[in-house]
């Protein structure tokens, strides 16, 4: 079906089928795991930071409270495997910098740093290997909440609202980090891209010209804001061993390695920011409405 709406179906048939699609989804995973490591885990947490945005489309109709409480169910499974994923990015992202930086096909400037990181991926593998069997009930639970949601009186102008108020936190994290160039900031504002990236694909089919472009748009941004986040997340890690002697060397040229790479993506990422954000937040949910104007 596609993570979108549909326009002949009815909001709430259309809104919950995406949620019973990304958690069955999650679920096929959990139960047969890909054998490629890692993908399991990636795809899980992506699944779910699809349904997690797909919900606040419905904040308005189903209430703060509500969605809150479902939200962080939802946040209690990703966070199941958290530590695991995390010891995969900080490796996925060493590896990705040896390949780049390497000078031929058996050179490894960094053999030391790949080692711990890789020892502290098969610790956390280990540690987490039964973690599908507690993510399957919770999962379960979380659609037949989620089926039961009273979404018969949701409406068009509710979502368009929902999206509208998701670019604006957009704006205003950027304007936070404008202001402090922060890591946390970056992150921070990378969330808010993340869920109106998911969000536009949902309504992609209002207008795919425009709306697919918009998107486009937002991944681009959504991907240099998550290598940077990588790059950061890696060297806050690996400043804890600063007192190694054994990984002095490399030390010193990842971390100028990181600090040129980052500030460049950093850089990148604000100026497609600052033209991405530039529209009113009210004009940019009328012009959604528009399109949901022209549908009827």
């Amino acid at each position: 079906m596609g993570f979108r709406l549909k326009l002949r179906e009815s909001l709430p048939d259309g809104l919950k089928r995406v949620f019973r699609e990304q958690i069955g989804s999650a679920l096929k995973l959990c139960r047969h795991p890909a054998r490629q490591r890692g993908v399991t885990v990636h795809e899980v947490r992506k699944h779910l930071k699809k349904v997690r945005a797909a919900m606040r489309l419905a904040i308005t109709e189903v209430g703060k409270d509500r969605h809150a409480r479902e939200d962080r169910c939802v946040r209690k499974i990703g966070r199941l495997v958290s530590d695991l994923r995390d010891a995969q990015v900080r490796l996925q992202t060493l590896i990705q910098l040896r390949d780049e930086t390497a000078k031929g096909p058996e050179d490894n400037p960094f053999p030391r740093i790949e080692e711990l990181l890789s020892l502290e991926r098969e610790s956390f593998s280990a540690a987490f290997a039964g973690w599908q069997k507690q993510a399957i009930p919770q999962l379960e639970r979380v659609e037949a909440r989620l089926m039961k949601w009273p979404l018969q009186c949701l409406t068009w102008k509710q979502i368009c609202g929902a999206v509208g108020k998701i670019y604006k936190r957009g704006q205003r994290s950027l304007a936070k980090t404008i202001n402090d160039l922060d890591p946390e900031n970056f992150h921070a504002w990378r969330k808010r891209v993340k869920d109106l990236w998911y969000q536009l694909r949902i309504l992609q089919p209002l207008n795919r010209m425009v709306l697919t472009e918009m998107a486009h748009d937002a991944e681009v941004l959504g991907e240099l804001l998550g290598c940077e986040h990588d790059l950061a997340f890696l060297w806050e890690r690996l400043e804890k061993e600063s007192s190694d002697e054994a990984l002095r060397d490399e030390l010193a040229q990842l971390e100028k390695l990181i600090r040129k790479r980052g500030k460049r993506l950093r850089t990148n990422a604000l100026e497609l920011g600052r033209r991405f954000y530039a529209e009113p937040a009210k004009a940019f949910a009328k012009r959604i409405s528009i399109f949901v104007g022209k549908r009827k």
